[in-house]
């Protein structure tokens, strides 16, 4: 069994609410990695927007692809 296959079949067994407090766990370990490394918070916005497009790119092009 490859690696991919194995993280899919663990995958399956989350439902709707264990992949929110997955996104919620990792905001907040966001939130604690940026009070731990204040220089983190200095950050332009703008990079951070242009991060979030560059990311969202390939997921937005499957969802909306046939």
């Amino acid at each position: 069994m490859s690696l991919i296959s194995w993280a899919n079949s663990k995958l399956n067994k989350l439902d709707s609410t264990d992949m929110a407090l997955v996104k919620v766990s990792c905001f907040a370990f966001g939130i604690i990695l940026a009070r731990l490394i204040p220089v983190l918070t200095e950050i332009n916005i703008w990079w951070f927007v242009i991060l979030w497009i560059v990311l969202a790119i390939k997921p937005l092009f499957k969802f909306f692809s046939k």
